[in-house]
């Protein structure tokens, strides 16, 4: 419906028209028709919907502004079908959204199949494909547009879908609107635009400022976006130019464990976990009309950001500290013979104990072989070089009294039944937490043209566009203590000197990624008859990606608490700084566990203790793909004058690819059989992803140059109805299906290592439907979505939390016949589980729905309830679906009293489930405008105060009552068998209320 009426120059209404006895008013005119849809990421196509054979879902400036969400994830599991978000972040601007089953994320390791362009321009970071929402301001958007399928014209990524932002402009969003909101948890958020043109030069300008607490224990966030768009339009041709400048420092305390939650739905598990996101884009785009039908556009851009994170997490791996590895510091006691301390020359002054070959046997060194580099098979004919003073010994030192995890000396454990070993484990200077550092630098640089022809039979469009991305990461580690508030902290002073890890930062990775596509592209939609409408498009990209990694070294992967200083800790002996008595020191130096390392492993040169390797990894990889789609769409009844005249059949099928992205590649599994000990080649074949000399990933804080991956091959279909009732209702439904080849998924492969691997094929597939219209001074509103997502291939993956997953015998060695040709295990080894063909992917509830009812009271006064319910999911870790509630963690055992002395025990309870459930939650929301351009509103969300969660993990809790161990000011319990496994949950919040003021004119 159009309607005239008389405007101030910035937009305002001319109330003073009802002063004024010459003003005119005009009749209100009905015009029937259809916006234009504008098809792919650049301006130019323009289709109206009953021309694209697919359910495109559309949403204004006006809804965007009236929702008044908080970001794109709340906006769009509100409005739009088949939509769901994951929390498991703990930040409304660092959600999941997941579409069709399909997932843009600002979390690394997360699937990412969806992309997303704001005004043409990529906003799917180079590294990882991730989005991060709050750099995208909400009250710059003059509509978005979500196509589903896999549709080729939006180029990589394209996976299960596409969303389309626009921003507003200087000429269609005249005026200005000033908006303040406050309320719950501190919220204070600002947001003011302004919009002006003269009819050729047209600004528009954005800010929005956020600072809000949190609902959580030490949540607290702050937003700041900056948007400006200017604009020229003459006869013929339009340029435009906008930047966006955002500055965000994000809180998001992630999962929490369910009893923690049931205590105090506030508390959060560990802290900190802070994001600190920056962005400047620069866009310049324009268009030349030939005609009133052919026309070309094109644009530059220019993309930097960056993305400065501090994780604060338990140290899960204090399980695997046991009694043989550290211990309660003990006091030197003098030597073991009473005889002088050893002094061990060092001839070479390279640190290392001199050591020597004996390859004829007479136990002597033979000559001319001291301080010689070593081959694979020298380490069987090692010889120390005697000490320096005969007769000497080693120093002694008082027996451990306990090991710092109480697990180790458990009289109730078989595994050790020492009854001088304490199970309380040791409190003062034991590490429990890790912070993890990373950041994350990043530019793409793009430039895109396009020829358009808007006939009335074809509607044809042909381009190309080039990007480049380039991107630097670095991160790194360091073991720390947590305080009674679960934040984790570093206190080299009062940490056990032994870990290294505890005194400085262990740097995992220095990368350096570059990507370049290129891509041609084209798209014909043929009317031959007024009511059917063919359509063709296809694709080709080439895509280059370049990796230059520096790694941690073969010694730093070992688990932090094993990079050890053995030396300053326990030193047994005096390493001299030369060859005679003369050049050693008078107190020991040097611990002779350190011989092996100090000398075989040396001459690797990926051997160091978490230095980086000195040789570099570089690789390239090369990706070709031509991606085509086919669809029709026919209105049988258009021309008639039925009530049923609206209704539009479409069909239509896709494909769409996806490169893997630099982290991925630089985090593959590596399949390569190789001897699992460096210094014998003879030594037991294993992966080299499991083997402790190749590399790991524990994402986000390990890379490794690893093989190829290959590109990820969608293909899509989708069959559909949409029509109206007595020009006031709509409605659709769709039928899809999108099934995926050599899909990427994070796999884990031990218990603190993840890699990058190809799993084969998943599919999914569903039913959403849509229905809205208004009667009266109502409108009503509901989207469903029915969203199947599975694997379909068969894959292992550890999964420790998981009641199904395997316990292997300690007799049970693997073998180089358990493995596939690329190096995949054939069964599940120790922790791991088997996913099969048909089970559902975590965090893609079956059923969801949101459903709207507005009142509109009078001309000044609306209020409408919205209600958003989703089905139970499967949490991260039981991919398998096999978790059940109630089973036992089992573990293998030593009873030498009993034959055979290796036990099958009963360890853990597994007390919660592997799914979080379904839940419904209600929202109120209500608007008074006093006068014209004047208004307040208030919104309640959660009305019912529901507790629900998102989304969640398997996962194991320290802070844990206790049954044998020792309990330390956080709460943690330092032996490891009393923990529990529980499920992780990403809680949603409680009942709020805000209420705002808005000025519009």
């Amino acid at each position: 419906m159009i309607t005239s009426s008389l405007m101030w120059p910035f937009g305002g209404y001319a109330d003073d028209a009802e002063l004024d006895p010459s003003v005119v008013e005009l009749e209100t005119v009905v015009v029937e028709g259809q916006a234009a849809t504008k098809l792919g990421p650049l301006d130019g196509l323009q289709l109206s919907r009953e021309q694209i054979p697919s359910n495109v879902q559309s949403l204004s400036s006006k809804d965007i502004r009236d929702s008044n969400a908080t970001s794109l994830g709340d906006l769009m599991n509100s409005r739009l079908q088949s939509v769901n978000v994951n929390d498991y972040a703990g930040n409304p601007f660092q959600m999941d959204i997941t579409f069709r089953g399909f997932s843009a994320s600002p979390q690394l390791g997360t699937p990412q199949g969806l992309s997303v362009f704001l005004d043409g321009v990529r906003v799917n970071e180079p590294f990882g494909d991730v989005v991060n929402w709050d750099l995208i301001p909400m009250n710059a958007l003059g509509s978005m547009d979500v196509f589903p399928g896999s549709n080729p014209l939006f180029g990589l990524n394209t996976l299960g879908g596409a969303l389309s932002l626009r921003t507003k402009n200087g000429f269609d969003d005249a005026g200005a609107d000033i908006k303040f909101t406050g309320g719950s948890w501190d919220r204070k958020k600002g947001e003011v635009s302004a919009g002006w043109n003269n009819g050729t030069v047209g600004a528009f300008m954005a800010f929005t400022g956020f600072d809000e607490e949190g609902w959580r224990t030490n949540s607290p966030s702050q937003v700041n976006q900056g948007f400006a768009r200017f604009d020229w339009r003459g006869d013929d041709f339009s340029l435009r130019f906008s930047t966006l400048a955002v500055g965000n420092n994000l809180i998001g305390n992630g999962l929490i464990p369910t009893d923690l939650y049931n205590k105090n739905p506030e508390s959060v598990f560990t802290s900190p976990d802070s994001t600190e996101n920056e962005l400047q884009q620069y866009n310049l785009g324009g268009e030349f009309f030939f005609n009133d039908k052919l026309s070309l556009t094109g644009q530059i851009y220019r993309r930097d950001s960056s993305r400065k994170s501090v994780a604060g997490d338990i140290y899960e791996d204090f399980e695997d500290i046991s009694a043989s590895d550290l211990g309660r510091p003990s006091k030197a006691n003098g030597t073991l013979t009473g005889q002088p301390v050893c002094r061990y020359p060092d001839a070479n002054k390279d640190g290392i104990r001199d050591y020597g070959l004996d390859k004829d046997g007479d136990e002597l060194v033979d000559p001319g072989t001291v301080n010689v580099a070593l081959s694979p098979n020298d380490s069987n004919f090692l010889l120390e070089v005697p000490a320096l003073n005969p007769g000497c010994s080693t120093v002694k030192y008082d027996r451990l009294t306990g090991p710092i995890n109480g697990a180790a000396g458990d009289n109730t454990d078989p595994i050790s039944t020492d009854p001088l070993l304490s199970p309380s484990g040791v409190i003062e200077g034991t590490p429990i937490g890790i912070l993890s550092k990373t950041a994350i630098k990043q530019n793409t640089d793009g430039a895109s043209l396009q020829l358009n022809w808007n006939s009335d039979e074809h509607k044809f469009m042909v381009g190309g566009s080039v990007d480049a991305a380039n991107t630097d990461f670095d991160t790194s580690q360091r073991l720390g203590f947590i305080d009674g508030n679960r934040r984790v902290y570093s206190d080299p002073a009062n940490m056990n000197p032994i870990f290294v890890a505890g005194q400085q930062d262990i740097r995992n990775n220095s990368f350096t990624g570059k990507s370049t596509t290129f891509s041609g592209y084209f798209s014909e939609t043929y009317s031959p008859l007024e009511n059917l409408h063919l359509s063709f498009s296809g694709r080709l990209n080439h895509t280059r990606v370049k990796n230059h990694m520096r790694a941690r070294t073969r010694a730093g992967f070992q688990n932090l608490h094993a990079i050890k200083d053995i030396n300053q800790y326990h030193p047994t002996s005096i390493l001299c700084n030369g060859g005679n008595l003369a050049s050693c020191p008078n107190s020991p130096n040097y611990n002779d566990r350190n011989f092996i390392e100090d000398v075989v492993l040396a001459q690797d040169p990926y051997f160091g203790l978490g230095k980086f390797s000195e040789t570099p990894t570089s690789e390239t990889f090369d990706y070709t793909s031509f991606n085509p789609s086919i669809g029709i769409s026919y209105l049988p009844f258009k021309e008639q004058d039925v009530p049923y005249k609206d209704l539009n059949l479409f069909f239509n099928w896709s494909q769409g690819t996806r490169a893997p992205s630099s982290v991925e590649l630089g985090c593959a599994y590596d399949g390569t059989l190789v001897p699992q000990n460096p210094a014998d080649p003879n030594s037991q074949l294993t992966p080299k992803s499991f083997a402790t000399i190749g590399g790991a990933c524990t994402l986000p804080t390990a890379l490794s140059g690893d093989p190829f991956l290959p590109q990820i091959f969608a293909n899509s279909f989708e069959l559909g109805l949409r029509g109206k009732f007595f020009d006031d209702w709509e409605w659709n439904t769709s039928l899809f299906r999108t099934d995926l080849k050599d899909d990427i998924y994070l796999v884990g492969i031990t218990a603190d290592r993840s890699f990058f691997d190809t799993i084969g094929d998943t599919r999914r597939q569903g039913i959403e439907f849509g229905f809205s219209g208004k009667v009266g001074i109502v409108d009503f509103g509901i989207n469903y979505g029915y969203t199947d997502a599975t694997f379909q291939s068969n894959f292992f993956m550890v999964s420790p939390h998981n009641s199904s997953a395997a316990v292997l015998s300690p007799n049970d060695q693997l073998s180089e016949d358990q493995f596939d040709s690329s190096g995949r295990p054939l069964r599940a080894l120790n922790d791991m589980i088997e996913v099969k063909p048909g089970d559902q992917m975590p965090g893609i509830p079956l059923h969801n729905i949101n459903a709207s009812l507005n009142f509109h009271l009078t001309d000044q006064w609306e209020f409408g309830v919205n209600m958003i319910a989703h089905s139970s999911s499967f949490v991260r870790g039981n991919e398998n679906n096999d978790h059940r509630q109630g089973d036992y963690d089992y573990f293998y055992g030593f009873d030498t009293s009993v034959s055979p002395d290796i036990l099958l025990l009963r360890g853990r309870q597994f007390k919660d489930a592997g799914s979080v459930p379904g839940y419904a939650i209600f929202n109120l929301k209500t608007r008074y405008e006093f006068v014209k351009g004047f208004s307040v509103f208030g919104m309640v969300n959660n009305l019912f105060d529901r507790q629900y969660a998102s989304a969640g993990r398997l996962g194991i809790n320290p802070f844990s009552p206790s049954e044998r161990g020792a309990i330390g000011p956080s709460g943690w319990n330092y032996n490891s068998n009393d923990w529990r496994s529980q499920t992780f949950i990403g809680s949603g919040a409680p009942r709020a209320y805000w209420v705002g003021l808005e000025f519009r004119y």
